[in-house]
């Protein structure tokens, strides 16, 4: 029994350290780079995808969702538009 419970210790945290592999962690950002910044808006490239969030970092909303590498983020004048680059 005692061998039993060791063995489903062990995979109970190998599933849940399997799980937070692949999850993106929103609350860390170690990952942004690029920024961009117009009047109201932040664009960064997190994860290899685009984001903007709002100047002081509220609600930030991700913008694009592919298997290809985003960056290069830069607002037009009016910051209405976001240029970037995408594979």
């Amino acid at each position: 029994m005692k061998h039993f419970l060791s063995f489903f210790s062990g995979l109970v945290l190998f599933v849940l350290y399997s799980s937070s592999i692949h999850a993106q962690n929103t609350t860390d950002t170690r990952l942004l780079w690029q920024p961009a910044i117009s009047n109201d808006h932040i664009a960064f490239i997190y994860a290899e995808d685009l984001w903007v969030a709002n100047r002081d970092g509220s609600y930030p909303q991700r913008i694009t969702v592919s298997e290809g590498v985003e960056s290069n983020p830069v607002f037009s004048p009016d910051g209405k538009m976001i240029a970037f680059t995408g594979q």
